[in-house]
């Protein structure tokens, strides 16, 4: 009996020390609250009725990792088709704004300049490049890449811009309606913080003003608003979002005096004549592979086998094998679009732009693999443009497909 008490004093003991050890760790882990704190409770207003709370899901958190995710699954599920639906549902302003290009040097704004669409060219004002070298251009995505001087007229205030890395396609298009007209709503753009917006511009007439070189301009039209120095080569659009006039800088004469500078837009007319008048040189280098191959067809596939590699290319870079049939690789596909010729594989490559990394789909030894390459310009790229024609620089007229036609050339 007696040992049945001293076991039952023991646990009672034991479950009091645990008790108060527990509510010692707890008080511990929770911490007492400050001075500070107790002010702070103090002063903070009483929480609001439980009937009035709302528990918002976690999922709808701004910020929230799941909501920066459910966007991109929907865009990745969205076919081309809902993309370029997606595109013409944006306002004007918005989808024309995509193909204005902001000219740095030296991330100082000098400009702004219109892609010329289907072509990723730039089209600006002369006056803004001073002597034309270490240029760049800031794409609508925040992207920068050098652009060379390929051509410019300083009677016009014009100059057209080669991207040297890249191709950005959504540029503008020509407008075949008068600018200067009572109902017409005509609209510029200009750069603040970096970013582009449209603004109101009002064009009064056709006026001949003195533009480069002392030379007549005719035709020029007048504008009737103020125009920032670094807006000088925005393009000038209609109500679709198409080009009328670039803004270019010239003379206004006066009877007697010196003649005041003033900005002026060129018309469509003077921008042709501009355009058709680029030199051939004046084109985007060419992306280079760097292989030499044949067409060959193996029981399981059918590609190009290389059989050269240029040293330093960026064939080689990747690791590219050529030789004898046995340990060369053949390239079946480049970036998902199958290639069976030297041809089809040039054409692939050429879809491509310069400093753009392009999955291929090689086959070697029995077994498949897939590298990236990063394309480079050819080493020579005066030889590789005196191989091919290249393109007439146009801006394109107004259609779906954004593409010059023969009527747009006369």
């Amino acid at each position: 009996m007696k040992r049945w008490r001293r076991s039952l004093a023991f646990a009672l003991a034991l479950s009091v020390a645990g008790a108060l050890s527990s509510s010692a760790a707890l008080a511990q882990e929770a911490g007492e609250p400050d001075e500070e704190a107790e002010e702070a409770e103090a002063e903070a207003p009483p929480p609001a009725p439980k009937a009035r709370r709302k528990v918002i899901p976690a999922r709808a958190d701004v910020g929230g990792k799941d909501r920066k995710a459910a966007p991109a699954d929907a865009d990745q599920k969205r076919g081309p088709a809902e993309k370029e639906k997606d595109k013409a549902e944006r306002p004007v302003e918005e989808r024309a704004a995509r193909g204005v290009a902001i000219i740095e040097r030296g991330g100082q704004v000098l400009g702004l300049g219109a892609v010329l669409a289907g072509d990723g060219r730039i089209l600006t004002a002369l006056s803004p490049l001073g002597a034309g070298n270490d240029l760049s251009a800031r794409l609508a995505d925040g992207t920068t890449v050098r652009v060379k001087l390929g051509h410019h007229d300083r009677v016009w205030d014009l100059a057209l811009l080669v991207p040297q890395t890249g191709r950005w396609t959504e540029g503008l298009t020509a407008s075949s309606r008068d600018p200067v007209r009572p109902d017409a709503q005509i609209r510029s753009f200009s750069a603040a913080r970096g970013k582009v917006a449209a603004v109101p511009l009002v064009l009064r007439s056709r006026k001949t003003l003195i533009g480069g070189d002392d030379r007549q301009l005719d035709s020029a039209i007048e504008l009737g608003s103020r125009v920032s120095p670094l807006d000088l080569g925005a393009p000038i659009i209609d109500e679709d979002g198409r080009v009328v006039a670039i803004l270019g800088r010239g003379c206004a004469p006066n009877e007697g005096k010196p003649c005041t500078p003033v900005a002026y837009g060129a018309p469509i007319s003077a921008i042709r004549g501009f355009l058709r008048a680029v030199p051939a040189t004046a084109v985007q280098p060419a992306a280079w592979l760097g292989i030499q191959g044949v067409s060959e067809a193996s029981p399981v596939a059918k590609g190009v086998r290389v059989t050269v590699v240029h040293p330093e290319s960026p064939a080689d870079e990747a690791r590219l094998q050529g030789g004898d049939r046995a340990a060369s690789d053949m390239i079946l596909a480049v970036d998902g679009v199958p290639v069976t010729s030297p041809e089809a594989l040039a054409d692939a490559i050429r879809t491509h732009a310069v400093g753009e990394k392009v999955p291929l789909l090689l086959l070697s030894r029995g077994k498949y693999r897939q590298v990236t390459v990063l394309l480079r310009a050819a080493p020579d790229p005066k030889a590789a443009a005196a191989k091919k024609p290249a393109p007439e620089a146009e801006l394109p007229p107004p259609s779906s497909s954004g593409k010059a036609t023969e009527e747009y050339r006369k």
